[in-house]
């Protein structure tokens, strides 16, 4: 078997045996986004993390100024 086909099958499996599973890890995702959108440090760190590839592009294409 490949193992698509097997995490295909575990899905199924799992949405047969536990009906409200997927509603209870969306809850629970949500609750989570909610939580981390009202801290401002959480969201200042991601932002950040998120624009320092950029930030580093930019310093090493910038041309040298005198």
């Amino acid at each position: 078997m490949k193992k698509p086909l097997i995490w295909i099958l575990t899905a199924l499996v799992l949405a047969v045996l536990f009906p409200d599973l997927p509603q209870a890890i969306a809850a629970v995702v949500s609750a989570v986004v909610v939580w981390v959108s009202t801290q401002p440090i959480l969201v200042g760190v991601g932002i950040g993390m998120a624009a320092l590839p950029h930030l580093r592009r930019t310093a090493k294409t910038a041309p040298a100024s005198a």
